[in-house]
């Protein structure tokens, strides 16, 4: 398949159309920038060959805000030889046309033919998917699309199977598969197929295994323990006859009541400190409580003098604040009147400026009106001279072509004029005045020439008659076709109502005349009236109706007074916002000093208000009596706080002597140690009774015959494991060795593919070799690194190596495809935008290898990256 012209339109950011021909068999290179329109040119041809021309799931190709658009795609290419043309349109005015050698077809025949002979299929609904686009989407790269491989391979399968001469069929359909299956199936019964791990009845053996493996560990463990149980019995019985014998728990209980006594002697003690400790606190508080009693009414008596001072404090404050409020009342009061004074001036002069305004729009008005209605008088003479002059015209106009017929008609009658004249008898006459000379009856004079084709008398007065018989050849037929040109050409001289050609050649003249000033006329007509005369009489009538309201408008308006100068408009707003500011910080003063008197005032208030309940606390009469009664208790209060201080001052001295922790803990370690041996004891006749059951229970279950019987039952598990797990080798290695024949017969099946791949691996890797998977897609790769052979799956890959392998892959399908005569185009948009500047060269010259069997064509954004592919780079118009 050869690409040769590409022609879109309203196509995304294509709105007018962009044509690209000339394209060449091999390599084809298109570099330009990004967002020049390259991605959109390899859309248009995916679109053509991959969307159904009636699919409304192709909104995107309009170009953007373009709701109405249809995008339009045609390509002339040639298929096996055979000249194609094909022209999809979308959404609009949608249709598909397709020409191959000469025969046509349109609509989803048209697609669905071109489908089956490139190999792709279309979607049932809605827009085309990379699932649908088979040979071409694998061919063809999308940006940033050449690394993924396996997903397009797969969607193209059938047909690089078909290609290959193989089908899943031919290979599955082979004994050798029967038995591979019947091998797997057998193996998957007792492995896993991918870990490899036991399932089924070899799981299960396993399982018993290992279970009666636990239950015989158990059994041993449980005979072990009846052995040690015996043993600890008998120590356990020795030692609790021991303890019956000499009962060491009596002689502790004694030493433990010895220990109580003594420490209940000492909490005697400790308990009567913390009485008088508790008296001594409570006399410390009423003492306290008593002498701020006595401090706070000191502080009262000292508290008068004070509330005196701050009275007279704040009545001073107040005079000051009614002093400033008075001042700023009549500053105030002048603020306003000069606000209210400066916006009527304002409010003056904006009236005036509006009525100056409206008198200069009425007279714009005006002058418009009267420019519009003297276009519109010079607008209609034109029209009537548009009028006259194409009336003018066309009564001059001369029928098309009769002017040309005319003059050579008129050649026609002087040629054969000529002819006649060169052979007919010519007569010249040179005669003397007052001679008497008749030709053919006419009378002759002077200097003459005349030329005669047919008998012809000459008339001499006072001599005689003389005959001139002409003899020339062909003189009557000339004389005929003369007759005959100039028959014509009077008849079509009277059609025209002319008497020479010349007339007529001026009549076509003065028409091409008329026609020029009526077009002259018309421009004049055009420039004074752009939308005509009824649109200017229109205009006229809308600037009558607005000068009318303008008019009124003004009339409504105050009329200005000429008595009293208008202040300027600026200077009338300047003086406004002063005067606004002005009475705004005076407003703003009077208020400070409002809320200031207020609150001296407020002040003068509480203060007045304190000192007169000072006063009247210390003029109480019984204050003085509450003050010596607080004297005498703080008196009395202090003895005995002295007192109780003493006393327990006493037993604090007397508990030095006792440590009535240690005592505590004595107790204590003789409760604990009282309980732990008869616990002990207790504790030791129960487990003697619990093991003697259980022992008697082991005794009675036979732990030795159950582990013998268990241990045979073990024996049989083990080996009927040990016979799962050789059937299960030995399945296994028998589906190894099958598996690895039926790749070697898959191998030889894609050895095409491998040849063609292995090819292009040379130049891009010398020396490495890469395995074709059963999907036909690239597998493992083995190549020369810096530390050696390295080997590993293609998703391993690096993505730039992936992106290389991936051009390399779709080359080796391409030819592969060719060999079995099927189409191939390719197409790389930015295929290799993570390749380095050294592997670069290489997949160049991969490309220009492939490009001696293919079309390929290139789209990149980096022409310099390109120069040496040994083609020139085209851009996108």
């Amino acid at each position: 398949m050869k690409l040769q012209r590409l022609r879109i339109e309203n196509f995304k950011l294509f709105r007018a159309p962009l044509e690209i021909d000339g394209l060449t068999d091999g390599l084809n290179l298109f570099a330009a920038p990004n967002e020049s329109g390259k991605s959109t040119v390899a859309e248009a041809i995916r679109a053509a060959f991959f969307e159904r021309h009636r699919s409304s799931a192709v909104e995107h190709l309009r170009p953007w805000g373009e709701s109405s658009a249809t995008p339009t795609v045609e390509l002339d290419f040639e298929l096996d030889g055979r000249p194609c043309r094909l022209t999809k349109a979308f959404l609009g005015k949608k249709r598909c046309e397709l020409s191959i050698d000469g025969k046509a077809m349109d609509g989803a025949v048209a697609e669905d033919h071109l489908a089956a002979l490139l190999g792709f299929k279309f979607p049932g609904k809605g827009a085309s998917t990379p699932e649908h686009m088979g040979i071409p989407g694998l061919l063809w790269i999308k940006q940033g699309t050449s690394h993924d491989i396996s997903n397009a391979v797969g969607f193209a399968s059938d047909h690089l199977r078909n290609a290959l001469g193989e089908s899943l069929g031919e290979l599955a359909s082979s004994n050798g598969d029967a038995v591979l299956k019947a091998v797997e199936s057998e193996r998957n019964e007792l492995l896993t197929p991918a870990a490899g791990t036991p399932r089924g009845a070899y799981a299960d053996a396993i399982k018993l295994r290992d279970e009666l493996d636990a239950e015989l560990k158990r059994l041993r463990v449980d005979i072990e323990a009846y052995q040690s149980g015996v043993d600890r019995l008998s120590g356990l019985r020795r030692d609790h006859q021991r303890d019956e014998a000499a009962r060491p728990w009596a002689a502790l209980r004694e030493q433990l009541v010895g220990a109580q006594q003594r420490l209940d002697e000492a909490k005697g003690l400790a308990d009567r400190k913390a009485v008088q400790d508790a008296a001594l606190r409570q006399a410390t508080v009423q003492v306290n409580a008593l002498r701020t009693q006595l401090q706070a009414m000191e502080r009262e008596e000292s508290t008068v003098v004070q509330r005196e001072k701050n009275l007279l404090t704040v009545k001073e404050g107040l005079a000051k604040a009614q002093e400033e409020l008075q001042a700023w009342e009549p500053r105030h009061a002048a603020a306003a009147q000069a606000d209210a004074t400066a916006r009527e001036a304002l409010r003056l002069a904006r009236q005036a400026a509006a009525r100056i305004a409206q008198e200069k729009a009425v007279e714009g008005f005006a002058e418009q009106l009267a420019a519009l209605m003297q276009s519109h008088e010079k607008a209609k003479g034109e029209q009537d001279k548009v009028t006259r002059l194409q009336a003018e015209a066309q009564a001059l106009a001369v029928p098309e072509g009769e002017l040309k017929r005319l003059q050579r008609c008129a050649d026609t009658l002087r040629t054969a004029q000529a002819k006649l004249d060169a052979v007919a008898t010519a007569l010249e006459f040179d005669l003397l005045p007052g001679a008497d000379v008749r030709v053919a009856g006419a009378a002759v004079s002077g200097l003459t020439r005349q030329t005669v084709i047919a008998r012809t008398g000459i008339e001499i007065a006072g001599v005689g008659r003389i005959t001139v018989l002409p003899g020339g050849i062909d003189l009557e037929a000339l004389a005929i076709e003369r007759d005959r040109a100039r028959d014509e050409l009077a008849a079509r001289l009277q059609a025209l109502r002319a008497e020479t050609v010349a007339a007529v050649e001026e009549r076509e003249r003065l028409q091409a005349s008329r026609k020029g000033e009526a077009a002259a006329a018309v421009a004049v007509l055009a420039a004074l009236a752009p939308k005509g005369l009824s649109a200017l009489a229109a205009d006229i009538a809308l600037r009558e109706a607005r000068l009318v309201e303008a008019r009124q408008v003004l009339q409504s308006m105050p009329a200005s007074t000429d008595d009293a100068p208008v202040t300027p408009i600026a200077q009338a707003e300047s003086e406004e916002g002063a005067a606004r500011a002005a009475l705004a910080d005076a407003s703003a003063a009077l208020n400070d000093a409002k809320v200031a008197a207020g609150n001296a005032r407020e002040q003068v208030k509480a203060a007045e208000a304190e000192l007169a309940a000072v006063k009247a606390t210390l003029s109480d009469p019984q204050r003085a009596g509450r003050k010596a009664d607080a004297g005498a208790a703080l008196t009395d209060a202090l003895a005995q706080h002295s007192a109780i201080q003493d006393k327990v001052g006493e037993l604090a001295q007397q508990l030095q002597t006792v440590n009535l922790p240690v005592l505590s803990q004595d107790v204590e370690r003789l409760e604990r140690s009282v309980k732990q041996a008869e616990a002990a004891h207790s504790q030791r006749a129960n487990d003697i009774t619990r093991l003697e059951v259980e022992l008697q229970v082991k005794g009675a279950a036979g732990l030795e015959e159950s582990a013998s019987e268990k241990q045979r039952e073990f024996d049989h598990a083990t080996r009927r494991c040990a016979e799962f797990e050789r059937r299960s080798k030995a399945l296994d290695h028998l589906l190894k060795l099958l598996r690895e024949k039926r790749s070697a017969l898959a191998r030889r099946l894609r050895a095409p593919l491998q040849k063609h791949l292995d090819h292009y691996l040379q130049i891009l890797f010398p020396g490495a070799q890469v395995e074709v998977g059963e999907d036909l897609s690239p597998g493992r790769i083995t190549r020369q690194g810096l530390r050696g052979a390295q080997s590993g799956e293609f998703e391993e890959l690096s993505v730039g190596a992936r992106e290389q392998m991936g051009v390399v892959a779709r080359l080796a399908y391409a030819d592969l495809l060719k060999e079995a005569r099927k189409p191939t185009l390719l197409i790389l948009d930015d295929a290799l935008v993570n390749t380095d500047e050294e592997r670069l060269k290489q997949m160049k010259r991969v490309l220009y290898d492939a490009a001696t069997r293919h079309q390929i064509l290139v789209f990149s954004c980096h022409p310099e990256a390109w120069r040496d592919l040994g083609v020139v780079a085209r851009s996108i118009p």
